[in-house]
């Protein structure tokens, strides 16, 4: 069950990668700045719940707690990710990458990083009474 949650995870980081170029190349071209944050962090929220709604049934568990489990560990590899690949590969200071954390000029990261540990569990939950 771990490889299949570590797998699931990982599919999550191409689609933030194509979200980010899509802010980039498009919505603040159509938004601005600010709002286009704002817009890219809602859709990717989207995105990992439908992705979450999606491949649950990949990693049956018995019970919505095991869920829960799987979105603190989604949560820790993000955070991970965003501040391993941050700080070494694209070379961000440690302000540049805790800007995203203060809800300033648009951006919700803290909320996009509820939505991950939160995405699991919902779904499981979801999928219930469907």
């Amino acid at each position: 069950m771990l490889v299949k949650t570590l797998l699931l995870w990982a599919a999550i980081i191409p689609m933030a990668i194509a979200n980010g170029i899509l802010r980039d190349t498009v919505l603040v071209r159509a938004y601005g700045q600010k709002r286009a944050r704002t817009v890219s962090g809602l859709s990717l929220s989207a995105v990992i719940l439908a992705w979450a709604f999606l491949t649950i049934p990949w990693i049956p568990f018995p019970a919505i707690t095991h869920y829960a489990g799987v979105g603190l560990l989604w949560l820790a590899l993000t955070v991970a990710f965003e501040f391993l690949f941050g700080r070494l590969v694209a070379r961000k200071s440690w302000p540049q990458l805790l800007r995203a954390y203060r809800f300033e000029d648009g951006d919700i990261w803290p909320l996009v990083l509820a939505v991950v540990a939160l995405a699991p569990a919902a779904a499981a939950a979801l999928r219930t009474v469907l």
